[in-house]
């Protein structure tokens, strides 16, 4: 038994739901208490929910039925909480039996731990967002996403659990708007709900962004003015002042993605679930390549490199390179330049910047201070015998030079480090084709490194 089990078992056994036993207090919240419990008829574990309150009417409890069932056509998501039964207990407690999820919620998990690393919390992200989709698909509004509302299965999948229960609860006859809101958790509502509107699919958008943030910073977003008091919170929340998330390794484009999700303006989130689980699935896939590809070896502690010896070798390899293309050229049949036309030689240029020039060319921070990631897409092998990365738009200050002597099948990638912390770095992607010794630029493509 768990702590409290014994006294929490003491409390439902003269009015628990029929066809369960062993009873074990896992969980409380504001509106129910949750039991581990043993299903008799199947012999399996269950998670028993039952609410506190033991004055529910006749249409109150004809709206926790239609809850049930709302969230019942949508457990079979794997990423929703399975339900497997409700009712009443015969003290007019309503009571939901599920799935019980051994791992706890994220709630605790990140109480037990801290932040979650950001690779996790973006998978989470894009798994509760095919959950939600789901369920506003078939009509049901989650009202109170939270970490604490989020379960992890014994397969470590996360699952969304608790839909619409706190709403339910509250809700008197006459449907007022300030009792229903007050069921939600505050410190994760949108603005809109703390003004007394009702919810909506981007209420539950912007509350899922709040979780998310949670998992990352280790604490909800307003979790200091949540400590200071109600006013506070709901002061900062209605203002839209978001803090940024003080953790090293964040990406730029997640922390923006979920201050989208966390705008004042419902308009100004993300349109469905379905977008915003893309760009998280995008911003997933990208964090994987990075963390793939292979990083280039470090000086070793015995043999530190200065930045001038490593400009030095770089500048020597590239001059290396260029006489090597200049000897080829040299060995090949001589063609004066004056026996070819203007035009010839224009057409010759104009061909080689439309076939050679580097695509897609992108910058981003590196996972260390001072580091930048430079990809550009594989260039036309086997003309292409090099590229060079210089700063600036122009062939003064190469930074990195990378020969194509590996397979052509690689995804072409540099690390910059010893970059200035918080200075935008602007780069140019150069291809040193070796029919005539062409060089083709990219645009300029600029971050700044942590």
């Amino acid at each position: 038994m768990v702590v409290n089990g014994v006294n929490a078992q003491t409390s439902v056994e003269h009015d628990g739901p029929e066809g369960y036993e062993d009873l074990e207090r896992i969980d409380q919240g504001g509106f129910a208490t949750v039991y581990r419990a043993r299903d008799i008829r199947f012999d399996r574990t269950v998670a028993l929910k039952v609410l506190r309150s033991d004055t529910l009417n006749d249409r109150q409890l004809r709206r926790f039925r239609a809850e049930c069932l709302a969230t019942g056509r949508v457990s079979s998501h794997p990423n929703i909480v399975t339900v497997y039964g409700a009712g009443a207990t015969r003290g007019h407690r309503p009571w939901l039996a599920m799935e019980y999820c051994s791992g706890g919620s994220l709630a605790r998990k990140v109480a037990a731990q801290g932040p979650l690393p950001v690779s996790e919390v973006v998978s989470i992200g894009a798994r509760l967002c095919s959950a939600l989709h789901a369920a506003h698909e078939a009509g049901v509004l989650h009202r109170d996403v939270k970490p604490h509302n989020v379960l992890l299965t014994a397969y470590g999948e996360p699952a969304l659990a608790d839909f619409g229960i706190a709403s339910v609860v509250n809700m008197d006859d006459a449907g007022s708007v300030a009792t229903e809101t007050a069921a939600y958790t505050v410190v994760h509502a949108a603005p809109e709900i703390l003004e007394g509107k009702a919810a909506t699919t981007a209420s539950d958008i912007y509350s899922l962004g709040s979780t998310l943030y949670t998992l990352l910073a280790g604490q909800a977003p307003f979790a200091k003015e949540a400590r200071t008091g109600l006013a506070p919170l709901v002061s900062r929340i209605l203002r839209n002042d978001l803090p940024a998330i003080a953790r090293p390794g964040v990406p730029p484009e997640l922390e923006r993605l979920l201050r989208r999700c966390m705008a004042a303006e419902p308009d100004d989130r993300p349109a469905s679930a379905v977008e915003l689980g893309a760009s998280l699935t995008e911003l997933g896939q990208g964090l994987t390549a990075l963390a793939s590809a292979p990083r280039a070896p470090e000086p070793t502690p015995e043999t530190p490199v200065s930045s001038r010896h490593r400009f030095l070798v770089l500048c020597g390899a590239l001059a290396a390179l260029l006489a090597v293309s200049t000897t080829w050229r040299l060995a090949q049949p001589a063609t004066d330049p004056d026996q070819m036309s203007p035009s010839h030689l224009t057409a010759t240029a104009a061909q080689a910047a439309a076939r050679y020039t580097p695509r897609n060319a992108v910058v981003a921070q590196g996972p260390d201070r001072g580091e930048l990631i430079v990809s550009w897409a594989m260039p036309i092998r086997p003309d292409v015998v090099a590229t060079v990365i210089y700063e600036g738009a122009d062939a003064s200050k190469p930074r990195a030079i990378v020969n194509y002597d590996a397979s052509p099948n690689a995804a072409p990638w540099v690390a910059l480090r010893g970059l200035p912390s918080g200075q935008q770095t602007c780069l140019s992607v150069a291809h040193l084709v070796s029919p005539g010794d062409v060089v083709t630029f990219s645009h300029r493509v600029c971050a700044a490194a942590r």
